[in-house]
């Protein structure tokens, strides 16, 4: 067959594109967007004509040091493929599989970059989901499996102890007939972590108020808590109802506080604060677990040793602790977890290394509570900012303007810029005006403790508050090291954050 037997393609180059299957974006190498096909407006949210000549870096990357790597990649192979993290035009969070091409003249000259995009988000999600559930039903049943053997070896033990009770007369014997004892007890009470883990935790219909909160903290510091523990515990007045099992959430309670204490041994101070909770959208992204509504939170806060980042995802997992050979089987805050999610719940553990940790329950407020209780209905103050100038700096599109969306409700002004280097120049330029900045920790160009470093400089007595998480605690100690002291744990409500700034602005 000769070349002028083969039919001409019907498409060209840019209508194949234009059909691909995947988001396809084109960039030049000062990262202005050249090309747009429709699977990239329908993912991302915006039209080839509103995006075109933007800045690619500044519109939907999270994942700055990640972004560095592959574009290092890039320029040294002519090609790169992995996940990054990108947001759309309403601030959510996608999980892309990236192709990326590097195209160069005929002098070797970087052009332009070609990315295939595809969104793996829920692929990803759901293979998470198999993986933990799996894991899950493989613990169970090994769980039931060691539970049946374990009473078929100590069964024997409790009774022959109980019976050689009655027939020895001497301390020594009657000592070592209450050593066995004890051990079988604690054996036993293995065996009850272990068939409650395979059966799960159903939660339960009771109406759980703060009188019975109170009551079982009660309970529980005279079974676990020792003397060189200081234990505070403060309730909110109009604390909502919620329904559950009080004796799971009891069982819940003791572990919590019996792992606080343990990671005191010289003492310190243990501080319980259940609360009234509005999870709202920004909330709920911060925490993955979490869904919009109003939650009773329980929050138990230590002064101990702290856990380390590297197993602070395992500690909920069953047979996994950190205490040594022979003081703890590993079920306490597996047990825990799956009570919580059997009251439709959800854990937030927050840690840092020789500061402490901070374990919150959040728990479903009862809905008639919601409909008829005092202090639910939450009715914004628009007059509570008064006028007054707040910056926000974050690198997260969507939580900036959540934040910024959160503070004009409630009657502030705002500036935002979206790295360190922006928060700096508008800093400067508007100084006498703003109240108060509001930043993230980590950030491009300038992070968190170098905006921090370079605002007291300019400025040593303004106001800043740090949203931070458990993973950043060098750089949070970095800003605590200029003289920054306030701090606002991820995730918060906007109410929380509000609450906050309101506070700061006032003293």
């Amino acid at each position: 067959m000769s070349e002028k037997d083969y039919p001409e393609l019907p498409l060209s180059f840019e209508e194949l594109l234009a059909n691909f299957p995947d988001a396809v974006v084109v960039h030049s190498m000062d990262n202005r967007i050249l090309y747009w096909n429709r699977f990239a407006e329908s993912l991302y949210g915006w039209s080839a004509e509103e995006i075109m000549g933007r800045s690619i870096e500044r519109i939907f990357y999270l994942d700055s040091q990640h972004r560095k790597v592959a574009v290092a990649e890039l320029r040294d192979k002519g090609s790169w493929s992995g996940e990054l993290r990108q947001i759309d035009r309403e601030g959510h969070e996608h999980l892309i599989d990236a192709r990326q091409q590097l195209y160069r003249d005929s002098a070797g000259e970087a052009l332009a970059v070609l990315s295939f995009n595809r969104d793996i988000t829920q692929e990803k999600k759901q293979a998470d989901a198999a993986a933990r559930a799996h894991h899950i039903q493989s613990s169970s049943l090994l769980a039931g499996g060691i539970a049946h053997e374990l009473n078929n070896a100590l069964a024997p033990i409790m009774l022959s102890s109980a019976m050689l009770k009655r027939t020895v007369a001497d301390d020594k014997s009657k000592g070592m007939v209450a050593m066995i004892e004890k051990c079988a007890t604690k054996g036993a009470d293995l065996i009850t972590d272990l068939l409650a883990f395979e059966r799960g935790k159903g939660g339960g219909n009771e109406v759980i108020r703060k009188t019975q909160i109170l009551r079982a903290i009660q309970r529980a510091k005279v079974a676990v808590v020792p003397e060189n523990v200081d234990l505070n515990v403060h309730m909110a007045e109009d604390l909502w109802e919620f329904r559950g099992e009080a004796a799971e959430l009891n069982e819940a309670y003791q572990h919590i506080m019996q792992n606080a204490c343990e990671a005191m041994p010289d003492g310190g101070t243990l501080s319980i604060e259940v609360a009234n909770c509005r999870c709202d959208e920004n909330f709920a992204n911060l925490a993955p677990e979490a869904e919009v509504g109003a939650y009773v939170s329980i929050a138990f806060k230590d002064t101990g040793f702290g856990i380390d980042e590297n197993i602070i995802k395992r500690v909920a997992e069953p047979f996994f602790t950190t205490k040594e050979p022979k003081q703890g089987f590993g079920f306490g805050l597996s047990n825990t977890q799956a009570i919580v999610k059997g009251h439709k719940g959800f854990m937030v553990l927050e840690s840092n290394r020789g500061t402490g940790t901070t374990l919150t329950l959040y728990i479903p407020a009862d809905a008639q509570d919601q409909d008829g209780g005092e202090g639910v209905s939450i009715v914004e103050d628009r007059s509570s900012g008064n006028g007054r100038l707040v910056l926000v700096a974050d690198d997260e599109l969507f939580i900036r303007e959540t934040i910024k969306r959160t503070l004009e409700d409630r009657g502030y002004r705002v500036l935002t810029a979206q790295d360190g280097t922006e928060a700096l120049a508008v800093y400067a330029a508007n100084q006498t005006e703003i109240d108060m900045v509001v930043t993230n920790v980590e950030m491009p160009f300038m992070d968190g403790p170098a905006l921090c470093r370079a605002l007291k400089k300019l400025n040593p007595d303004v106001r800043i508050l740090v949203s931070s998480g458990h993973k950043q605690r060098e750089k949070v100690q970095e800003i605590k090291a200029c003289g920054v002291e306030q701090f606002l744990a991820k995730p918060y409500t906007a109410d929380q954050l509000a609450d906050r700034i309101k506070t700061l602005i006032e003293e």
